[in-house]
């Protein structure tokens, strides 16, 4: 649990490979700014910054012989922004990146795919279409983007995720959907209002995390057909806080500092204390059964 994250409308995790006790937890904050704590809870550094309606995270990207952390969003403006976590200076400070060909508003961005010298975004606009952009380091003096391909979608979308070419989306009024590159619907789940949603794999089942603030727990979805799996309620145990309504969530399947989150965690904000609540992925697991 972190100290109180004011209103923390987007979380990211960059764990650090080279160094655990070196991960952070970026908390984009309502009005602007950015929030970076350990896992610990402790506050490392807060630093201004515009007011995003969605965020993405890199944590290593090899750039002129440099691993650096990014994070990518939405501004209130609507335009595509990049940031670069600098190491060992406790700052984000702005990705020069060339959005010049995003002509269109973008409501939300998020990875949609990763390779060797590239990040692929999936920029989500307001028309019920999505764009996918390749981001390079071409030598120049900002990073490029290159459209790569255009996704119809069943709704206008506020929240995404790439999975094996395909993207999930959601939005507050038009459920979770699971859209394949030629816009065809794989498979949808109505009458959900998401806000925010994590995808990851919990033994080897793909699943789709939503929390659902009004019931104080965190729906587990399959992946593949988006239907309901169980629900996770988190509760006080000791000296650790519960999970009383979950909001901005996110997840990675990497090592993040000590041995609790060996193999993952989730950080999910709740919007009861204002708090960065955080999760292992063991009991996180324990919501799915490993399939047979």
């Amino acid at each position: 649990m972190t100290q109180e994250a004011s209103a923390a409308d987007h979380i990211a995790l960059l764990p650090n490979g080279e160094a655990r006790d070196a991960g952070l937890i970026i908390a984009a904050v309502r009005g602007g700014g950015f929030d970076a704590f350990n896992d610990f809870g402790e506050r490392v550094f807060q630093t201004a910054g515009p007011a995003l309606t969605s965020l993405a995270a890199v944590p290593a990207f090899d750039m002129r012989g440099t691993t650096l952390s990014l994070l990518f969003g939405s501004d209130a403006d609507r335009l595509v922004r990049g940031f670069i976590v600098l190491p060992g200076m406790q700052a984000v400070e702005p990705l020069p990146l060339d959005v010049a060909s995003v002509s269109d508003p973008v409501e939300g961005v998020c990875l949609y795919r990763r390779g060797t010298g590239f990040v692929e975004l999936a920029l989500l606009h307001a028309n019920r279409r999505a764009t996918v952009w390749r981001m390079m380091d071409t030598g120049g003096e900002r990073l490029t983007l290159n459209r790569t391909a255009e996704i119809a979608l069943p709704f206008t979308a506020e929240r995404c995720a790439g999975v094996d070419g395909d993207i999930i989306i959601g939005s507050s009024t038009g459920g979770l959907a699971r859209i394949d590159s030629a816009g065809s619907v794989r498979a949808d789940a109505d009458g959900l209002s998401v806000l925010h949603f994590a995808y990851t794999e919990l033994y080897g089942r793909p699943v789709v995390l939503v929390p659902l603030a009004a019931e104080g727990v965190v729906g587990v979805f399959d992946a593949r057909t988006l239907e309901e799996i169980s629900a996770i309620e988190v509760r006080s145990e000791m000296s650790i806080a519960g999970l009383q309504r979950p909001g901005a969530i996110t997840v990675t399947d990497l090592p993040f500092s000590g041995m609790g989150f060996s193999t993952g965690l989730a950080a999910i904000h709740d919007g009861e204390d204002g708090r960065i609540k955080l999760v292992t992925r063991d009991v996180l697991g324990r919501a799915v059964t490993a399939p047979e």
